[in-house]
């Protein structure tokens, strides 16, 4: 059985600011999360405003570039923010990666709490972006590759 922890965590939102009661999953491998009735799906974005490695710091950029380009809504925690030190350690525990951004999670919510799952980093993004480059014939004949519209098409803002 998988155990999980509640916090209460405020997160700022790319719309405005979104604040929910969140409890995050300890083991982030857990793959029935999707399948809950009733639970909204947000993306979250771990950034550092403060970064001073170029390639992270590019990375960062070049992913948000990528969200925006798709108008995939998002939730930014900035790790450099001491006010946002609760939600960044507990995204970093659920990640197992400390100090390396960007990171990308999926909160999955109802009316009382929100679940985390890590989805990954830049590299992720920028695959699930460029599959959908692929010819059609080859998304139809190969059913399970992970596409953007199957990762995000039911994230909510």
């Amino acid at each position: 059985m998988t155990s999980t922890t509640s916090t209460s965590t405020s997160l700022s939102s790319r719309s405005g600011g979104s604040n929910f009661s969140s409890s995050y999953c300890n083991d982030p491998r857990r793959p029935t999360l999707r399948s809950l009735p009733g639970r909204k799906k947000r993306l979250i974005a771990l950034v550092s405003n403060g970064v001073c490695d170029r390639v992270q710091s590019k990375n960062q950029v070049r992913a948000l570039n990528i969200l925006a380009a798709r108008s995939t809504p998002y939730v930014t925690v900035d790790g450099m923010d001491p006010e946002q030190r609760e939600p960044r350690d507990q995204l970093f525990e659920v990640s197992g990666i400390r100090g390396n951004y960007p990171q990308f999670f999926f909160a999955y919510e109802d009316y009382r709490t929100a679940e985390f799952q890590f989805l990954g980093g830049y590299e992720r993004l920028q695959n699930l972006n460029e599959v959908d480059s692929l010819p059609a014939a080859f998304l139809v004949a190969n059913p399970n590759l992970e596409t953007w519209d199957k990762m995000f098409g039911d994230v909510v803002e």
